[in-house]
């Protein structure tokens, strides 16, 4: 496979008790699917605190032999791994030609397992408002003044060189251990941000050194949020960037790589907003890979509630590389979790095609050719699976890495990322709590305009066809002109309709619209598109939904929430008739090639045919999609393991009397074709 195969597993995976520990059993279940690299989830990072060398042998902690030091999974109980058999594990991957990585988490167990190294150093700890202390804040100090990041550096670097590890994955609760306004309020880290936002306190919040009390950080906390949330937002990101800066320093010194899951958020700018994680910051700082938590299905069959998460989750994959084209990202696969016990590849198997199909389709324009979005996957988690699942995965993953490599051209919209616009977006959401890019996004995808591809903005002048830019009005002027005097094709454009006059740019609109029931209103606009009859578009905007509309300081005293695996940003009102009449207006100016009765993508491959991506939104039912090409279709392949018989034509396009022909003869412009619920079909047309 062109793409990278990451497994995230713990020692469970493995078998201590075997010679070679198990490492080629395991491997030999995988099959054709070869793994770059499995990271081994050793999960408490007492694994790099207390490492003190291999000169003896000792058992390590029951949290590290497994994930929350779990009793068993499927195959086999939990073993009292070594220190020593975990280098001898380590040295039998590498005979196979894997790579290993050391995979942990910022986790503290109240001792439960093991005495725990943060116990003994408490004033590392970060200082909540109301919840006391706990995880691991690098920025500070300990008691003798010594400094914790470079501190840790160190015992990475030891930890890392003694067992052979090829780098270090982190997880949830390292980077960071929580939201901004969830952080750390204590008079060192307040000093520190006063210092770095040249800002002054008010008299009655004068810092005493030391001064933790619940009262005193909850008046900094208050402080800030009313005052100054974007300037302390900035100086988190500051100060991960620099801790990512020194950790990848010390690692790539010694030849090792880094992997981040830095992201634990639903696209870059909420993870800067709610997290103060700057991805593009990261990836500056070395990071060699950024690790996008993209686990929509896991999430979603925990409740019925989180049902809307695929396409917020999904788009994570594509607006994280547009953000940060330098940086290579390998995305979670949410496969099973025996410690968490949720279980895609048994319980959902068509939601988990519809993931690996997804996740391996999204692309970028760059202008000269298309790339994908996502360097990799990894597989979470990686034990327990059987040969049999193994070669099921692999059989899908072999037709999920098809999509990108043989497109020459994206035929649906595309999505316009700006890195000014993206800066723009924290002032303006915080004013405002308007929709930002990534809600556009995800809303048009809801309502079955589905965006698998996107262009930055200064590859726009090499790229044709059709154009979808949400928040025009916050892209920097001399982009909004390039966009002005484009003519590759249809552009769609929202924007502000109360701070924002396209007029003044000259454009000769085709259609426009503007949302007559939110107090923040949103406008669309259209220039490039072949004349078309929008009366029902207005229509359907002109009709009230009858949703509140909670107004600006309503929203701003709910933000951030503190789940963001599960909750959102708090927005605006867009009625519905409006956010439905921009998806209708994106299909309707998409492709002309297709048109499909689900939501679809559509690219042009290298040999001529069509890639026709179909998604069936609905969970518990098959899907039916006829499908329409503009000229008569010669021959229709399916790409996906499920239908597998071949197409029906139709002699109507509407599926009326007379279908459920197998053969074309050579006139019928339309076909069928099943889709599982909830799940993805890919076919191949030739015109």
């Amino acid at each position: 496979m062109e793409s990278e195969i990451h497994v995230w597993t713990a020692l469970i995976g493995f078998d201590r008790e075997a010679s070679d520990k198990g490492a080629g059993e395991f491997l030999s279940r995988m099959g054709k699917v070869r793994p770059t690299a499995i990271s081994l989830f050793l999960f408490h990072p007492d694994i790099v605190l207390q490492h003190d060398g291999l000169a003896r042998e000792r058992v390590l902690p029951s949290d590290n032999c497994s994930y929350y030091a779990s009793e068993k999974n499927d195959e086999r109980e939990r073993q009292p791994w070594t220190n020593h058999e975990l280098r001898m594990l380590v040295e039998e991957l590498h005979k196979h030609g894997v790579q290993a990585y050391l995979a942990i988490m910022g986790v503290e167990l109240d001792n439960r397992f093991h005495k725990e190294w943060i116990f003994d150093h408490p004033e590392l700890r970060y200082t909540y408002v109301k919840n006391g202390r706990y995880g691991y804040n690098f920025i500070k100090k300990f008691s003798d003044g010594r400094r914790f990041d470079e501190f840790f550096v160190g015992k990475l670097c030891r930890t890392l060189e003694d067992y052979g590890f090829d780098g270090v994955q982190t997880a949830d609760s390292f980077c960071p251990a929580g939201q901004v306004l969830h952080a750390d309020f204590c008079s060192e880290v307040f000093e520190l941000f006063l210092s770095h936002a040249n800002l002054e306190c008010p008299p009655e919040m004068a810092v005493r050194k030391g001064d933790d009390r619940e009262e005193a950080t909850g008046l900094r906390r208050k402080w800030i949020r009313e005052n100054h949330l974007p300037a302390w937002i900035k100086f988190n990101a500051r100060n991960w960037t620099e801790f990512w800066k020194k950790l990848c320093s010390g690692v790539h010194a010694q030849g090792k790589k880094v992997i981040n899951l830095g992201m634990y958020c639903t696209d870059p700018f909420e993870t800067l907003y709610c997290l103060g994680i700057d991805q593009k910051g990261l990836v500056a700082a070395g990071v060699d890979y950024l690790m996008p938590n993209i686990v929509p299905t896991g999430v979603m069959m925990e409740s019925p509630k989180h049902k809307r998460l695929f396409h917020r989750y999904m788009a994570l994959a594509m607006l994280s590389e547009a953000y940060s084209p330098e940086g290579k990202f390998v995305s979670l696969l949410g496969v099973r979790d025996a410690t968490e016990e949720w279980d895609v590849l048994h319980h959902a198997p068509c939601l988990l095609e519809r993931d690996i199909y997804t996740l391996l389709g999204f692309m970028r324009d760059t202008g000269h050719g298309v790339k994908r979005s996502l360097d990799g996957l990894m597989m979470c988690l990686g034990d327990g699976i059987r040969g049999e699942e193994w070669r099921w995965l692999g059989e899908r993953l072999e037709a999920a890495e098809t999509t990108v490599s043989g497109v020459e051209k994206i035929l649906s919209p595309k999505v316009v990322w700006s890195d000014a616009a993206f800066r723009n977006t924290l002032e303006a959401y915080h004013k405002t709590c308007r929709w930002t890019l990534h809600k556009w996004v995800y809303e048009m995808a809801e309502r079955g305009s589905m965006s698998m591809a996107c262009v930055r903005i200064e590859d726009v002048p090499g790229v044709e066809g059709s154009l979808f830019v949400p928040n025009f009005d916050l892209l920097p002027a001399e982009e909004q002109e390039m966009l002005a005097g484009y003519r590759g094709g249809p552009v769609v454009a929202t924007a502000s309709a109360a701070d924002f006059d396209p007029d003044a740019l000259g454009i000769k609109f085709d259609f426009r619209l503007e949302d007559p029931f939110s107090g923040y209103p949103m406008s669309v606009f259209v220039w490039n598109a072949p004349e078309m009859d929008g009366s029902d578009l207005a229509e359907a905007v002109a009709r009230d939904d009858g949703t509140p509309d909670p107004g600006f300081e309503e929203l701003q005293s709910k933000m951030p929430f503190r789940g963001v695996l599960v909750d959102t940003l708090a927005f605006r009102k867009v009625s519905d008739g409006f956010a439905g009449a921009c998806a209708a207006l994106l299909k309707r100016l998409g492709s002309q090639e297709i048109q499909c009765t689900l939501p679809c993508s559509v690219f042009r491959r290298k040999d001529g045919s069509l890639r026709v991506f179909i998604l069936n939104p609905d969970l518990n039912s098959y899907g039916s999609a006829n499908v329409t090409a503009r000229c008569p279709v010669k021959k229709v392949s399916i790409v996906t393991k499920y239908p597998v018989l071949p197409v029906k034509y139709l002699n109507n396009p509407d599926g009326g009397a007379g279908v459920m022909a197998q053969q074309s003869d050579g006139t019928q412009r339309s076909f069928r074709v099943k889709v599982s619920p909830g799940g993805v079909t890919i076919v191949d047309i030739d015109l």
